[in-house]
């Protein structure tokens, strides 16, 4: 065989064995996501319609031709509600939680659970870029699998054989490569004729359903008598989740116009001008969102409005910090202007998955570490506790609160950094009293305070940006005040120079503060040390 025919023959064969096995990929392919606060695993059919398997209490069946093509559809086995924790006892179940300031019961558990029922409807695409990025990551790996290990059977193969019976298939099977594309060809066409004709019939619609994103759906099993009423219930969270929200938004920029332009933001005294050309970065502060998808917009368009430079979260963006919750991360991200730069540090209300996943959409993470956010270094590390609905905050690390604090000053004292970032201001409080921190910056507490002089530096804490009420449903409708910072640091020498809040009240109500400026940190007659071991 010539040379031209083995590199022919050579790339027909990849062509078939990629042609073979890319159903086998597709159908194959598993994704192991989350659906709403489910824990869930994503597969691929050939039915044409999604179904949400939910166990012994049966299925929903939804038709899949507008979002799928080529009559594919999607199954979705649904897991359990994962826990994070064990509870002690029932009274301990319907405690609040001491340490982190959210709301601890069984109520808010649940009413955080149908609240991740509602961001489907809130935030749907959300979830359809998971699973579409899930699947095709899976998909891919599965079919260059394929291709690789049949090609490697195929050399297997061809060396038992030897040169001389494949020189003999060789000159048997010249000039019917046609013949052997249409072979792969019709097999493939006929595997998918079986999945056609085998396909289950559609969907029959659940009147129920009539005139919302459902329509057309089918309910088997028990589900149906359950489903009607907390379908009902969880549309009416989201569409009066949704109406507040449009109203704090409107407000919002009705009032932009009208905000508070000037400070007393330098040593000069200099006021910078409207047009923000000033040399200043511009940072917004979140904190302490829990869930709360809604204010996630408002973070959003306040960086927007401000033309933020970085965005900071200075953590509990979760409630538990579930594999499942990633999705209220999701949500956060994906309200905010992707070409700015952001930076997050876990509180005690997320984990350390919750910390990987932020580092997976491409934010900073702080952990034990510096970085540096639109040219300003901040310095800081996660909160070591993690407080779970019932059983009250558990360490994630061997160190308690005080060790861990204590482990940061002697970091700080060896770090040369501008800022420094943690969830909890008790975690800086060594460090400011030292003065290795010149600026701290934190939330956790759910109330503003300062910015301040506090040891030998100086603080600020956000307030609660979720409206995060102890023993109230988190997302949704405000129950408290929301806050959402702005702070101006000054480019040349890396200090704040003043915040300004952004705060949302209960009655869709919206007011933008005055500037303050951050007070000047003590002078130290020495550079400061860590304490000696």
């Amino acid at each position: 065989m010539s040379p031209r025919r083995k590199t022919s023959a050579l790339i027909i064969l990849l062509a078939v064995i990629a042609a073979l096995t890319l159903p086998w990929a597709v159908f194959s392919a598993r994704a192991d996501l989350s659906f709403g606060p489910h824990e869930a695993q994503y597969r691929v059919t050939a039915d044409a319609r999604l179904t949400l398997d939910f166990g012994p209490l049966g299925s929903l069946l939804v038709p899949a031709d507008e979002f799928l093509p080529l009559g594919l559809g999607l199954s979705v086995d649904v897991g359990e509600i994962p826990v994070s924790g064990e509870t002690e006892d029932a009274a301990s179940a319907l405690g609040t939680d001491a340490a982190g300031g959210v709301g601890g019961g069984v109520v808010d558990a649940l009413g955080g659970d149908i609240a991740s029922y509602a961001s489907l409807f809130s935030a749907p695409q959300t979830q359809i870029d998971e699973i579409v990025t899930g699947l095709t990551r899976d998909i891919l790996i599965r079919w260059a699998l394929a291709v690789c290990v049949t090609a490697g059977l195929l050399v297997g193969v061809t060396a038992l054989l030897g040169p001389a019976r494949i020189a003999g298939l060789g000159r048997a099977l010249a000039g019917r490569e046609l013949i052997a594309i249409g072979s792969v060809v019709v097999l493939v066409l006929g595997g998918l004729s079986v999945l056609v004709l085998t396909r289950p019939a559609p969907p029959q619609p659940d009147p129920a359903f009539a005139g919302t994103p459902l329509a057309g759906a089918e309910v088997t099993g028990r589900l149906g008598g359950i489903i009607d009423e907390a379908f009902t219930a969880v549309k009416e969270f989201s569409d009066e989740n949704d109406a507040f929200y449009d109203a704090v938004i409107a407000g919002l920029h009705a009032g932009w116009a009208n905000r508070p332009l000037s400070g007393d933001w330098s040593a000069e005294g200099m006021v910078p001008p409207a047009s923000g050309s000033a040399d200043v970065s511009t940072f917004v502060l979140s904190s302490d969102v829990h869930c709360n998808y809604g204010m996630a917009r408002v973070v959003g368009d306040v960086a927007r409005l401000t033309g933020a430079d970085g965005i900071i979260d200075a953590g509990d963006v979760t409630m538990t910090g579930t594999s499942a919750e990633n999705y209220c991360f999701d949500v956060l991200d994906d309200e905010l202007p992707q070409d700015v730069p952001k930076m997050f540090v876990k509180g005690n209300h997320d984990s350390q998955e919750t910390a990987k996943h932020a580092r997976s959409r491409g934010w900073a993470v702080l952990d034990d570490s510096s970085a540096q956010l639109a040219g300003v270094r901040f310095f800081g590390g996660p909160d070591p506790r993690r407080t779970v609905f019932g059983s009250g905050p558990e360490l994630e690390t061997e160190l308690t609160a005080d060790e861990y604090a204590a482990q940061l000053r002697d970091e700080a004292c060896r770090t040369d950094f501008d800022i420094m970032l943690v969830h909890d201001p008790r975690m800086a409080q060594p460090a400011l009293e030292s003065g290795c921190a010149p600026y701290a910056l934190s939330g956790h507490w759910h109330r503003q305070v300062g910015p301040e002089q506090f040891g030998r530096g100086v603080r600020y804490v956000s307030s609660t940006t979720g409206g995060a009420l102890a023993n109230a449903l988190t997302p949704g409708p405000l129950k408290m005040d929301a806050e959402v910072s702005v702070i101006r640091v000054d480019n040349a020498t890396k200090t704040p120079i003043d915040v300004q809040t952004i705060t949302v009240t209960p009655g869709e109500d919206v007011s933008i503060g005055p500037w303050v400026r951050f007070p000047a940190p003590l002078p130290l007659v020495a550079r400061p040390v860590a304490p000696a071991p």
